[in-house]
């Protein structure tokens, strides 16, 4: 029977029907409104009364907003790398990583920015147009609003993307750029708000100093504040998916939402009310927290390793996949040198291969849901998903071991050594086809 071929729409077409397009589109526009919104609110002068007296606080300039942008993308672009580089198996596509960030650093700070200024008014907070002024909101209300934000859009994937979330470093990996948004506005928001405070008040001393101190205490010391808290809520959402038990999938969510907002409002409660004397053991403190959840993420990418090599052996010992493909596709650093060699082949060689990979790693991941009861009905996507492999293994790097970079094709214009015509380019290494049989996928 002859090899299937891989027949797929333009690439317009697909971009056209594709529902992320729509959704990315949709939230660049919400964004866009959205961050104006808070802008206009921060930038319009306020009118203030105190021990009988009116006056006027200025509004933050577009100076300062630049300046405040310029000090707080830094933060944002490291830790938004860090959760990218997490998802490493079952990678979520740069649509979600973009909707899961824009959603918490649009819509999770305009909605806080109101409820958190309607709250400090209903406190009667001095100062309550700003809700970080007083410990009552920022100890009370502001941890479960805040933490209810930036949480929207992980239950929003369950609900709609039940399948694509199994894993735990991909609901902490969207939970941590979903914190991390929020945090970049909001840093951008206070540091401007600083630096036009200094700007307008003599005794605010030097604006830089001042400014320069903010941006070490929120940008470095305690940047991990936000990402630890709405972690907790994707591993609670995390284990409630991956459960079979109705009452785990309803408990786990809510477990894991409640530890965030405590640990935010034990957050806000130190930093707002304990000496700044003593707040250095419960920053070691806190970052002995960090190190423990740093360290049982690693331990969670080496098991989704070893589930992603149980899984295709299942496969490979019934001869669907070739007996290498396990050991391949569980290690990251085969799948990192694979992708490296056919990225040397050419573009077109590179792209086959992390379409092979991202098939055999979600081939994985269904398995794994079958074995585990909480998937059935699921032959066909498997079927699918092993034809699309067979089609596609020709054309890609699917081997690690021996396989070795190659000087890819030059441009004529390109200068070159000695005397010798252009640079070869080597073909990938075209591998054995098995011939198409009937069969059905194995049940745990």
């Amino acid at each position: 029977m002859p090899e299937p071929t891989i027949t797929r729409r333009p690439w317009w077409v697909r971009l056209l029907r594709s529902p992320w397009t729509w959704i990315v589109l949709a939230m660049i526009i919400l964004s866009a409104v959205l961050l104006y919104g808070q802008y206009v609110q921060l930038h319009a002068d306020v009118e203030v009364e105190q021990d009988g007296k009116k006056g006027v606080v200025p509004g933050i300039t577009m100076r300062s907003f630049k300046l405040a942008a310029h000090y707080a993308w830094p933060t944002a672009a490291v830790w938004s790398l860090l959760f990218i580089w997490l998802d490493r198996f079952r990678t979520q596509h740069l649509a979600m990583w973009f909707t899961a960030f824009a959603w918490g650093a649009a819509v999770a700070t305009s909605i806080s920015l109101v409820v958190n200024t309607w709250m400090s008014h209903m406190l009667s907070v001095q100062g309550g147009y700003d809700p970080s002024e007083g410990a009552g909101p920022a100890i009370y209300s502001a941890p479960f609003v805040e933490e209810t934000c930036k949480a929207t859009v992980l239950f929003l994937f369950a609900v709609f993307l039940r399948r694509r979330l199994t894993s735990m470093v991909q609901t902490v990996s969207l939970a941590g750029l979903s914190a991390i948004g929020f945090a970049f506005v909001e840093n951008i928001i206070y540091y401007a708000r600083a630096d036009n405070y200094a700007r307008i008040t003599i005794q605010a001393g030097d604006p830089t100093r001042a400014l320069k101190q903010l941006v070490l205490l929120r940008g470095v010391l305690t940047s991990f504040g936000h990402p630890l808290f709405t972690m907790m809520t994707g591993l609670g959402l995390a284990i409630g998916l991956r459960s079979r038990s109705r009452l785990v999938r309803i408990l786990a969510p809510v477990t894991g939402f409640m530890a965030a907002v405590i640990g935010h409002m034990a957050f806000n409660g130190i930093s707002s009310v304990v000496p700044e004397s003593q707040l250095k053991i419960y920053w070691f403190a806190a970052l002995g927290l960090v190190a423990m959840l740093i360290g049982f993420m690693v331990m969670r990418l080496i098991r989704e390793a070893a589930m992603v090599r149980n899984r295709l052996a299942d496969y490979a010992v019934m001869g669907w996949l070739e007996p290498r493909d396990p050991i391949v596709m569980s290690s990251l650093f085969k799948r990192w040198w694979v992708t490296l060699v056919a990225l040397s082949h050419g573009v077109r060689t590179w792209w086959r291969t992390l379409a092979f990979l991202r098939a055999a790693t979600e081939l994985a991941y269904l398995r794994d849901a079958v074995t585990r009861g909480t998937a059935d009905g699921t032959e066909p996507e498997e079927v699918a998903l092993l034809d699309r492999l067979r089609a596609l293994r020709p054309v890609a790097i699917t081997e690690s071991k021996g396989a070795r970079l190659v000087a890819p094709r030059l441009p004529r214009w390109w200068p070159r050594r000695g005397a010798g015509g252009p640079v070869p380019r080597f073909a990938p290494p075209v591998h054995a086809s098995r011939a198409a049989v009937s069969w059905a996928p194995p049940r745990p």
